[in-house]
Formats: C-alpha cells, structure tokens, sequence
C-alpha cells in the first residue's frame, strides 16, 4: 500500500496496487500445460508471453471493492475462464428478441439471468480508469489518457454509487462467437464511425462499445445493456474487429 488521493472518492487513504484490467482475465489465459504458461502480449513496443499485468497505486480498499462487487464479480462469471464461456453457453439455448436489431440476433439479459448492469459497470469502470491514469505497459511505454470530456464526473460519481447511470452514455454488449476474441482481452480504444465518442473494450468473449456524449441518438439507449428495456446482449462473430485491433498494435510505430 501507498498513501495518496483515491483518484474514484478523492480522499487521502492507503491505495491499493489497482489492476487495469481484472488479475483473473491473466489467470484463465495461461495455459499450463506449457512450458512457458503466461499469455501472449501485444504492445506497440512489442509481443511476448509474460506474466506481466498491467496496476498501480490508484484506489484506495473501499473504492477497490465498489469495483469488485459492482462490475468484476459480475463480468468474471460470464467470459472465457480457460476452459469454456459461460455467457456463449447461455445464450446457445436462449430464445432470441424478435424482432431482433439489423441481422445481430440479441437477447434479453434479463430473461437469462444475466445481470448486465454489473457489465455495463464495468465497462465504464475500466475507460474512466484508463482516462484518469497513464498506465506502465509490458514492454515498455504507457497508455494514452482516454478523453471523456464533460462525461468524465458523472461517470466517476456513478461507479462512486453517488448517482445514477450517466444519461450521456451508452454500453453495448456483444457476446463473440470466434474463437480468436473470446481468448483475448484488451485496453480500451476508441473508436470511430458512431455517434458521440465511442470507445471498445474487449475482455474475454464480451465486447464493449461504450458510447459518450450529448450528441448520442436516443434510439441508441434502447440497446444498451444498462437502460434499455430488455437489458440488451448481442451475439455475432467480432474476429475481424479483434484482428483490425491487433494488426493496428503490432503495425503502431
């Protein structure tokens, strides 16, 4: 531990050495049955197996545990835990919402016993985190300051649990059916081509697109997994979206 300001509650107290992104997700890529166990990593810098996980001294226990119980408890029952993927496994017998959105058949998270407002906590957790701290990658160099303008302190106050879910964001889930992006996790980026600001996270099987902004259509909060009626989840092949990613880390100067 580390004293300084919790940069979620803002107090002065002992700080806790904070993962980016959750231990576990390290834990169920190893492979031991491998020489060398530890997952493959990519960095701008870089790719290697190694044991290396992305922390630091960022929140302080209490803040750690709103993260814990509201949104990594939830996310780490349903993605790909070396063995198989729960979430893909609920919804190859789940009935499909009909009608469903463009051709991406979704789900009712509710009628499936999901708990997708831990997801979409989570989700939010992990951009506010890699927007108020520069994170020390494996091979070197630091993460880039995500931009979450105006809706950076509604964000913190809602993982605070001092409001409600942000009216000016979005999350959308995405359950992947190949085998490439359920075996792989990733910081966030952000990406283009959608309304608003919009950035995705991929963490094992389960990809994010996390819209922010006042500029976002309303029609856009009636599929996400936090607001809309049905607690939305979508099911699609998202490998050339996980390649496209990689390929732009690995061709980065």
């Amino acid at each position: 531990m580390r004293p300084g300001v919790c940069k979620l509650c803002l107090q002065m107290e002992e700080l806790q050495d904070s993962h980016f992104i959750p231990r576990a997700m390290y834990k169920y890529l190893r492979t031991t049955s491998e020489k060398n166990p530890n997952p493959l990593g990519f960095a701008r810098t870089g790719r290697a197996t190694t044991s290396k996980q992305v922390k630091d001294y960022l929140l302080c226990a209490k803040c750690e545990d709103l993260f814990n119980k509201n949104g990594e408890s939830g996310i780490l029952k349903w993605v790909w835990n070396g063995k198989r993927f729960p979430l893909g496994d609920r919804l190859s017998v789940a009935v499909p919402l009909f009608p469903g959105w463009s051709d991406t058949p979704s789900f009712s998270g509710a009628a499936i016993g999901v708990d997708t407002e831990k997801l979409a906590y989570f989700a939010l957790s992990v951009i506010w985190r890699a927007a108020v701290h520069e994170w020390e990658i494996p091979f070197g160099g630091k993460t880039a300051l995500l931009n979450l303008g105006a809706v950076e302190e509604p964000i913190r106050k809602y993982l605070l649990g001092t409001t409600g879910f942000p009216t000016e964001a979005v999350v959308v889930t995405t359950a992947c059916t190949d085998p490439l992006s359920i075996q792989s996790f990733s910081i966030p980026s952000q990406v283009r081509g959608y309304p608003g600001t919009c950035f995705a996270i991929l963490a094992l099987g389960i990809y994010f697109r996390v819209l922010i902004g006042s500029d976002i259509p309303t029609t856009s909060r009636e599929i996400c997994c936090a607001m809309s009626k049905e607690r939305r989840i979508f099911q699609r092949d998202c490998s050339q979206k996980t390649s496209k990613s990689l390929s732009q880390i690995i061709a980065s100067p």
